[in-house]
């Protein structure tokens, strides 16, 4: 675990500046296992602790100053929402999806997000309403000279604005789950809107979704954003078969 150590996560830090300020309060309030796996879920994402590297609960416990029965509630956790594998007598570890995983994974997402533009046609307010509309806007205007991975998180702000707009906490929490897998697949997302024809497609789509949403036409948003993904999911497999994988 090397490479994370010189990291310092906000849930460890509070602990150490807690007890060292005199806070008798705040030194005793140790992290709890959401904060401990939204910490944990960030140092995946940015590659710090790798797929397939091992995570080992001592040095987890040491990490965030809490004993390996909190970790090991951590750990079971991580492994629910599929971040980590557990194997027996190997202990956890990042979970690695290969390309055809990844498939399935995108699969998923699109009909979350499908049910999160329906939701939202029919439970946003105006001012929910005007954020994606104007999020849409941006993606046409700029999208086309973005590069490949903007392009793609300026996407993702507007998926989570939509999904924001549905009003549902349960939902939120799977699609940003979701797109934040330990995959190969944000590298084969970028690649997908590589081609600045393929963002000019994808941004006029979305700004359709926006418009349906704000016309309350849950039906049609829903049925645009099934087309934006079943064309992504369409160039995914060409690039896969491509890979050889």
């Amino acid at each position: 675990m090397k490479k994370g150590q010189t990291k310092k996560p906000a849930a460890a830090k509070a602990v150490k500046t807690a007890a060292r300020g005199g806070d008798k309060e705040a030194a005793h309030h140790l992290p709890s296992v959401q904060e401990i796996c939204d910490e944990i879920v960030k140092l995946i994402e940015e590659d710090v602790f790798s797929p397939g590297e091992r995570l080992r609960e001592q040095d987890l416990a040491d990490r965030f100053g809490v004993t390996r029965g909190r970790v090991r509630e951590v750990l079971h956790s991580l492994e629910a929402r599929g971040f980590i594998v557990i194997e027996r007598m190997k202990g956890a570890a990042v979970a690695r999806h290969d390309k055809r995983e990844f498939k399935a994974i995108a699969q998923v997402r699109a009909r979350l997000v499908s049910l999160a533009a329906l939701r939202a046609a029919e439970d946003s307010t105006k001012p929910e309403r005007d954020e994606i509309v104007k999020l849409a806007k941006d993606l046409v205007a700029k999208g086309p000279d973005m590069s490949a991975q903007d392009f793609r998180l300026a996407t993702i702000r507007l998926v989570f604005a939509i999904c924001d707009a549905a009003h549902s906490g349960f939902l939120r929490r799977i699609i940003d789950d979701v797109h934040r897998m330990p995959t190969s697949g944000r590298a084969l997302r970028n690649l997908i809107v590589a081609d600045r024809d393929r963002r000019v497609y994808a941004g006029k789509k979305w700004k359709s979704v926006a418009e349906a949403i704000a016309k309350g036409d849950g039906a049609k948003a829903s049925a645009l954003v099934d087309e934006i993904y079943a064309s992504g999911l369409s160039a995914m497999e060409q690039l896969i078969e491509a890979s050889g994988s």
